[in-house]
């Protein structure tokens, strides 16, 4: 990295779904790199157990979400940071460095939206959140165009994140599954959500041969209104549905660990980290062409049509009848890092460019 004084790191999505996720393992990558340079991480108390040697913790004072980011005015200014890089497009809408570095994971905020009147809402703030930025990170080629194609950056501007699965938890699942009973179930983790098409899943779960022999479908993290929805939608086709909710780290490992699938049947994902934890687990993976789902599995597994209700019948008869699932390498925390690094070094270079796109 070029001679940076002050690095500060947004890490305030810590234990906080997927986004928590990806600052976590950035922290234990850089943890593990121990870059030149002096580290102000920017979080809440667990952020402690992740610092280094040149590194320190600056508390945040708010939920991330709150006020959409804009609760922390006038945030760590103080710092006098070089460098600012957030890890979610829900971030100050004004400088806390001279060089800035914004993680856009995908542009399906404002593409599905939970209503049509927030969508130019969303575009507009997170196009707003870009405008601000030297460099913006993103998950991959698919997201990456997405960018250029909805906010119009430039992709010289645009940076790939690699980023990792969590290795030891696939790992223990892998071992699980070596002593585990198998069971008739088709697994989904996510959110309900328009994105998600939980709708046709159902249905073309319902059409399945696996349904009609007794399997089940697992809808792991879902809870509020959605499982009023979503049993009464499962009754309609004849579905027998588990609704687990949002389980424990220990309780998703076991029920991954005897499943027969896990399928992502997005209409868009930015990236699909399930779908790539399964298959590290050695779980056999069925994905919808949506987004980068193809892309992440790099023409390892088939993917099918999420629009075609047969055809994910199809898919999930298919998969379910294979032992394991695709053998492919993935990142890991240090990767993360250090594509982190580079866009911060590419930001640097670029030096401040505000309100440019």
């Amino acid at each position: 990295m070029p001679p940076v004084r002050t690095i500060l790191v947004d890490a305030r999505w810590i234990g906080i779904g997927g986004p928590g996720r990806v600052a976590e393992n950035l922290l234990r990558g850089l943890g593990a790199l121990e870059p030149d340079g002096q580290w102000v991480i920017w979080g809440p108390d667990q952020v402690d157990e992740l610092l280094w040697p040149g590194a320190r913790r600056e508390p945040s004072r708010h939920h991330p979400k709150a006020w959409y980011s804009q609760r922390e005015i006038p945030g760590p200014r103080h710092v006098g940071a070089d460098v600012a890089f957030y890890a979610h497009h829900l971030r100050p809408a004004w400088h806390l460095a001279p060089v800035e570095v914004t993680t856009i994971h995908d542009t399906i905020p404002f593409r599905y939206p939970p209503s049509a009147a927030l969508a130019p809402l969303m575009r507009q703030y997170i196009r707003r959140m870009a405008s601000l930025s030297t460099v913006v990170v993103t998950d991959s080629e698919f997201s990456k165009r997405s960018l250029m194609n909805d906010l119009a950056l430039s992709a010289d501007r645009i940076m790939l994140l690699d980023l990792p699965i969590d290795h030891e938890s696939a790992d223990r699942v892998r071992a699980l599954r070596a002593i585990t009973e198998p069971a008739r179930r088709v697994v989904f983790i996510g959110r309900d959500a328009p994105h998600k098409n939980l709708n046709r899943l159902i249905e073309g779960f319902g059409r399945s041969r696996f349904s009609a022999d007794g399997g089940e479908l697992s809808l792991i993290g879902l809870d509020g209104p959605a499982v009023e929805r979503v049993t009464a939608l499962a009754r309609s086709h004849r579905v027998v549905l588990d609704l687990p909710g949002v389980v424990s780290q220990d309780e998703l490992e076991r029920r991954l660990a005897s499943s027969a699938l896990v399928i992502q049947p997005s209409l868009e994902e930015g990236f699909g980290l399930p779908a790539a934890e399964a298959a590290a687990a050695g779980i056999p993976v069925a994905v919808s062409t949506g987004g980068s789902l193809p892309e992440i599995m790099r023409g390892a597994v088939d993917p099918f049509d999420p629009l075609d209700i047969a055809g994910i019948a199809i898919a999930i008869d298919r998969t379910a009848a294979m032992a394991t699932g695709p053998d492919l390498t993935w990142a890991t925390p240090e990767d993360l890092a250090r594509s982190a690094v580079a866009a911060i070094d590419l930001a640097v270079s670029l030096g401040p460019r505000r309100r440019r796109r």
